[in-house]
């Protein structure tokens, strides 16, 4: 366990995580020593927390390296991290690096310094997932422990699509799947840290951002030529406030539909399981994917299937 960014809100939260993975899903669990460190809001100074980071990334025997929780944090020090050395380590060293939120950032800076996806694996959290009395969600916990036992992903979900005809037929696309939070995607615009992933299939979440904000994100991606590039665009979970009265029936997927009419070829999906949400879907930061998109007896399905083996 190693904090990279936030501090901790509740301590308790990390002792029940670290007893849930360890009791229930087998881990021998350890924390780096200044897991549960605060200095102002973050989990530690700069420096201490770019410190814990390649220590854990140094770590010789082949580890589960899981963020405690995210928050905000780590765009402190991405100018600070040799990320070819740590794309290195994890690489060698066979760790797998876990986490989603603020971790998008190191996630998507050490894909693009040649970190494996075998390597990075968006998904939960100690203490968000793994801290309630009562341990993870199953569901969460089948799609983790899958994909860490087997590097195997397969999510199925009850999609809303815009732009893509499945009458009559299923329709399959294939290409690395990558993305994680999308403020964070955002704040890697213009920077040396964003990976160019074209024919990808872009995975976005978001927490409490309402839907405008969302559309003002995912235009920003648009226009800098990040979404006219994929194949698809997967909109997970964004725990959006409820619409106000103002919103005069606006909702996220009137932003998607919107989005989705800015482009020419690319569908945009709804509802993949993924976010700052129970249960949990997981996958791998940049490996190979396949989406398929069919139509059921009353809605249109979705899987997303990854095997790295």
């Amino acid at each position: 366990m190693f904090s990279p960014s936030g501090a901790l809100i509740d301590e308790a939260l990390l002792d029940l995580a670290c007893g849930h993975l360890s009791n229930q899903y087998g881990f021998c669990v350890s924390e780096m020593p200044e897991a549960r460190l605060r200095v102002q809001r973050f989990a530690g100074d700069e420096a201490t927390r770019m410190a814990s980071l390649e220590s854990a990334f140094k770590l010789d025997t082949p580890s589960l390296l899981m963020a405690t929780r995210g928050g905000y944090g780590l765009s402190r020090l991405l100018p600070k991290l040799n990320f070819p050395k740590l794309a290195s380590l994890l690489n060698s060293k066979a760790h797998l690096l876990c986490g989603h939120s603020d971790i998008t950032s190191l996630q998507l800076a050490l894909m693009k310094a040649g970190a494996e996806p075998v390597s990075l694996l968006h998904g939960p959290m100690a203490c968000f997932d793994f801290g309630a009395e009562q341990g993870a969600d199953p569901l969460t916990a089948k799609h983790f422990l899958r994909a860490v036992n087997e590097q195997a992903v397969e999510i199925e979900w009850p999609v809303d699509c815009f732009g893509l005809n499945t009458k009559g037929h299923t329709a399959t696309i294939e290409g690395p799947v990558w993305g994680g939070n999308l403020t964070l995607l955002c704040s890697l615009l213009g920077t040396p840290w964003l990976p160019s992933v074209p024919g990808g299939i872009l995975v976005l979440e978001d927490v409490n951002e309402p839907a405008y904000k969302i559309e003002r994100m995912l235009l920003q991606l648009l226009h800098a030529g990040v979404l006219a590039q994929q194949q698809a665009i997967v909109l997970g979970n964004f725990c959006e406030p409820k619409p106000g009265t103002h919103d005069n029936g606006y909702t996220l997927s009137s932003a998607a539909e919107f989005v989705r009419s800015q482009l020419k070829q690319v569908p945009v999906l709804l509802n993949f399981p993924f976010g700052h949400c129970t249960p949990k879907a997981c996958w791998f930061q940049g490996g190979q994917g396949t989406l398929t998109i069919e139509a059921g007896p009353s809605k249109l399905g979705a899987r997303l299937v990854q095997n790295l083996r």
